[in-house]
């Protein structure tokens, strides 16, 4: 404890034996040794009170079988939202929410934020700069032009992917 070895604790008690010399070494013994005790007591009785307030304690034992991380908001979430059970249609592309059909001017609002997104792209942020949403990439309907985007190869454009075209070949 603190780097102290036998060796150090001995060298400490010979200088000290010294210092306080052999008449009034006794005396600071029995203080030191009180002291210790009281201590002792004061940590004890600090265990028992909070035994107390808080109920039982877990064992070393049962705090490392606990898993904390199971009470993460984020990990919460994340959960709740890949059990929830979407009722849209697969064959029309869905909204952001992925619960209703998109028409036409919502289509061509899918199409613009698939020209941003990147080849291998996870996540795409949607709604206002003071609330964004962060949707991931992979819960959104197979024929979303987003998800294409993502999917897509580096050489095919986003409004390639957007407007459906295979890309041309030699």
């Amino acid at each position: 404890m603190f780097g102290l070895t036998f060796e150090k604790l001995f060298l400490v008690a010979v200088v000290a034996g010294v210092l306080i010399g052999p008449q009034r070494l006794p005396a600071y013994a029995h203080q030191l040794r009180e002291t210790v005790r009281g201590f002792r007591a004061f940590v004890e009785a600090s265990r028992a009170r909070a035994r107390a307030e808080v109920g039982d304690v877990l064992t070393r034992a049962e705090w490392e079988a606990l898993d904390l991380r199971q009470y993460d908001p984020r990990r919460i979430v994340r959960d709740a939202l890949d059990g929830a059970p979407t009722s849209a249609p697969t064959s029309a592309p869905t909204g952001a929410g992925g619960d209703r059909p998109v028409d036409a001017a919502a289509r061509a609002e899918l199409v613009e934020q698939a020209s941003r997104v990147r080849p291998g792209q996870r996540f795409l942020v949607t709604g206002s700069a003071a609330h964004p949403r962060r949707v991931a990439i992979a819960s959104l309907p197979a024929d979303d032009p987003r998800r294409l985007a993502a999917q897509a190869p580096a050489a095919r454009s986003a409004a390639e992917v957007a407007e459906g075209s295979a890309p041309e070949r030699d």
